[in-house]
């Protein structure tokens, strides 16, 4: 098979692919076209990326906060749960003691697992 034949024959198999990519509508320039909109909207300063990281990292910073602040609450429960437990141990001990007998109100109720 000579060179010419085979440009013609390989020539002829790319024809639609080149068509296709040639093609207005649906080719390379409308590739092309489609992804500078985007890119435009990407880089735009109201809505573009940049706006949108600023925007999660003062949320993100807002979050840290909340998550700080809740531990603290977290810790503070913690520790006057101990601390009423430890009260309530010395009451009963005083009024077993002392021969109290508590209204059924006025008793402790045990913690309940969360």
């Amino acid at each position: 098979m000579d060179e010419n034949k085979l440009k013609s024959i390989i020539g002829e198999a790319i024809k639609p692919i080149l068509d296709q990519l040639n093609n207005p509508e649906t080719g390379l320039v409308a590739i092309n076209g489609r992804l500078e909109g985007v890119e435009g909207r990407l880089e735009d300063p109201d809505t573009g990326l940049k706006r949108i990281n600023d925007r999660l990292d003062t949320n993100t910073a807002a979050i840290v906060g909340l998550e700080s602040t809740i531990k603290g609450y977290a810790d503070s429960y913690q520790a006057n749960d101990t601390n009423i437990r430890k009260a309530e141990k010395r009451l009963e001990t005083l009024e077993e003691k002392a021969r109290v007998d508590v209204p059924l109100k006025l008793q402790f109720t045990p913690p309940s697992d969360l």
